[in-house]
């Protein structure tokens, strides 16, 4: 139930931007943490505003009419108040909450990760509408029951691709070279090397025809042919592998919430 009730909020009719005290944002909860006996600190990821952090004054009260719209991982619409620190909340609409994806551990362990990611590959107050809808489209698959798994890889491609950090997957990085179906290496600098410049580099490491396959067709963004096939686990393994140090590459740190979906045998 929204904790808006009056249809005439400022949420709904803003004064123009760059006059106004109060700003409207849709986000997704990436974490929180608390401040003081009564208060959290939110971090969202915003369709507007990129990555914020907001101050959600009273919301660990059990009389809060906010906590229950800033749970981690839901989609919120937000009325916030600047202010000369951290901007404040002051209203929040639930948009999603993606319930049954609390259901599973799995699923939670997945979201967890992808939050984690974006949160350390995102600036904050850099707008990335593109990153919002990706991410909530990855927990919407897992909130209907896809594949977890899989749906973590979609968004780790989906997040390098539209951040700038995309590999490439066609042509051999060292020579450039049109990539054929055989043995060819996947390197953490840059993508696909082929088997004459693989000798030697220990960024490189070889990937399987297959992988490579399933690579590509998450990078064309084929995700329902993707969900409706039998992948083999050593090749969701072996993508996942390669995922994993290319973006510890990329972000310039490993990640905790990686290893707990390891831990869970999603990999």
């Amino acid at each position: 139930m929204s904790s808006m009730v009056d249809p005439r909020s400022p949420m709904e009719t803003p004064e123009p931007e760059g006059r106004q005290r109060l700003y409207r944002v849709r986000g997704i909860v990436l974490r929180r943490r608390d401040l003081g006996e009564a208060d959290r600190i939110v971090t969202l990821l915003t369709a507007e505003r990129g990555k914020l952090r907001l101050v959600a004054k009273g919301s660990r009260r059990t009389s809060s009419k906010l906590a229950g719209h800033l749970e981690p991982f839901c989609a919120t619409r937000l009325l916030v108040a600047r202010t000369r620190g951290l901007d404040i909340i002051s209203q929040a609409e639930m948009l999603e909450s993606f319930s049954h994806l609390r259901e599973r551990e799995s699923a939670i362990a997945i979201a967890g990760y992808l939050a984690e990611l974006v949160d350390a590959l995102v600036p904050e107050d850099e707008r990335h509408e593109a990153v919002y809808d990706l991410l909530f489209a990855a927990y919407q698959l897992i909130n209907d029951g896809g594949d977890e798994r899989l749906v973590s890889h979609i968004g780790e491609m989906g997040l390098m691709r539209v951040l700038g950090y995309r590999p490439e997957l066609s042509r051999c990085i060292v020579c450039g070279r049109d990539i054929e179906a055989e043995i060819n290496g996947f390197s953490v600098e840059g993508g696909v090397v082929c088997p004459n410049c693989l000798v030697g580099r220990p960024d490189a490491r070889p990937i399987s025809v297959n992988a490579l396959k399933m690579l590509r067709l998450i990078d064309r963004g084929e995700i329902q042919r993707l969900l409706s096939l039998r992948i083999p686990a050593d090749v969701a393994t072996e993508v996942g592998d390669h995922l994993a140090r290319y973006i510890t590459r990329q972000a310039g740190r490993d990640s905790a919430a990686r290893r707990v979906v390891a831990e869970l045998r999603l990999e």
